[in-house]
């Protein structure tokens, strides 16, 4: 399995300071698909490389500030991606992306592969070497714009470019995703979002040790 793909965690989610969310990875669902996806990245080890909250707003290092700049350069990179509400914390960050296959053809054409993959997903999961492995063609990987692949450039780059002044900068191999399904679950995300420095202290990210 791809390092860059979330992975499912037991821990229901929770809003209001103790929110956490955790990989709802479905194997029937195209993560190239229109939706909103909230993300969470951590650093390797959970370290504050990106700076610290000061009486419950964020300031961020120079390594902090290069994981913001990129983030905003996402949309530069994939058209189909459109970005929400962010913030970057001491040793992560959240943000809300939005895929909209918005040229002309393109929903059309993965309303297509959806269903070919939905026909042979039982295929796939016999193991037969099918392309794609047990999640056929669901496989986030294989689609160009694809959830895994945004956030795969956005941890090459935040690394690439970070450790030109830092070395040993390093991200968690695996991410966590949440498809947004509604209206009131986007204002819920949006909320924890915004308040995430404010409730920090109480934060299951909040590291036992001070920031680098």
């Amino acid at each position: 399995m791809n390092n860059d793909e979330s992975q499912p965690e037991n821990n229901k989610p929770k809003y209001k300071g103790k929110y956490r969310i955790d990989s709802t990875r479905l194997p029937a669902w195209s993560y190239a698909s229109n939706a909103g996806y909230f993300i969470t990245i951590c650093t390797h080890g959970k370290k504050c490389f990106f700076g610290e909250v000061v009486q419950g707003e964020m300031q961020r290092s120079p390594i902090g500030v290069i994981a913001q700049k990129l983030w905003y350069e996402i949309p530069n990179n994939f058209s189909n991606c459109q970005l929400d509400s962010f913030c970057v914390m001491p040793n992560h960050i959240h943000g809300i992306l939005v895929i909209n296959q918005i040229r002309e053809g393109d929903a059309m054409n993965i309303r297509i592969q959806e269903e070919d993959a939905m026909n042979r997903v039982s295929t796939s999961q016999r193991g037969d070497g099918q392309r794609g492995g047990v999640t056929g063609l669901f496989n986030p990987m294989l689609s160009k714009n694809s959830l895994s692949k945004i956030v795969r450039w956005y941890k090459g780059r935040c690394s690439f470019e970070i450790n030109q002044i830092y070395e040993g900068f390093g991200w968690q191999q695996r991410f966590h995703d949440n498809i947004i399904r509604d209206e009131f679950a986007l204002d819920q995300i949006r909320q924890y979002i915004i308040n995430n420095p404010i409730n920090w202290e109480s934060d299951r990210e909040h590291p036992p040790h001070p920031p680098l």
